[in-house]
């Protein structure tokens, strides 16, 4: 994909002129992680603009003991601890990428402020489009409290990207372990592993280990 369209896709810089976005695109970069690849540490430096394209990161702090702490968990496209860039402070968590892989953009905070600074045309559209998104978060959010945990699950599988098999039927790969599913859609790993075993029992689905055949689609999506 062109950068500059892979870039403005970005929900931060959706609305950007394309020679703004071809300015960011001389200083910053897209960078691929895998899962377990730690992004950051808590205590370094925010010395950059980290928007994440696709993926989960987890922020986490660790426990004297040595335990990792899990903070909240970050689903692409999002902001990364940017509160600390723009007050100039530390990173106050860790960060780990646990979805499979993760793409970020970075850009030098320094030079990102400096650009806000001098172009408020540009900041006014970021905070039109960080604006924007906290509506959308927050309707999301709304929605998915006031809906039952199996019209969560069937929605989530509706929306999942599918593969065909040989015989027709769609079919989803879990690229995330269950328990990282289920937080993301608010409920306990043994809520999500409960409504996926009624969905199979009504032949709506069909579950082998981390592959979800769409069994009866149409169904699926009436819940």
């Amino acid at each position: 994909m062109d950068p500059i369209a892979e870039l403005s896709r970005l929900f931060l810089f959706r609305n950007w002129p394309r020679e703004d976005l071809s300015q960011l695109l001389r200083e910053g970069r897209f960078t691929n992680h895998r899962q377990g690849d730690v992004l950051f540490e808590a205590g370094e430096s925010c010395d950059q603009l980290l928007v994440l394209e696709a993926g989960r990161v987890q922020l986490f702090r660790v426990a004297p003991d040595g335990r990792a702490i899990p903070l909240h968990l970050v689903n692409g496209p999002a902001l990364i601890a940017c509160a600390a860039l723009f007050l100039d402070q530390c990173f106050p968590a860790s960060a780990r990428v646990v979805s499979r892989e993760a793409r970020l953009f970075r850009y030098p905070g320094d030079s990102f402020l400096k650009m806000l600074e001098r172009r408020p045309d540009l900041s006014r559209r970021m905070i039109a489009a960080l604006a924007t998104r906290i509506g959308e978060l927050a309707d999301r959010l709304e929605a998915g409290l006031s809906q039952a945990a199996r019209t969560r699950v069937a929605r989530w599988l509706s929306e999942q990207p599918t593969s065909r098999q040989q015989d027709g039927k769609r079919v989803i790969v879990l690229s995330e372990p269950k328990k990282v599913i289920a937080n993301t859609l608010s409920m306990t790993p043994e809520t999500f592993s409960r409504e996926l075993a009624h969905l199979r029992q009504e032949g709506i689905i069909e579950v082998h280990g981390r592959t979800i055949v769409l069994a009866d689609p149409a169904r699926l999506l009436e819940i």
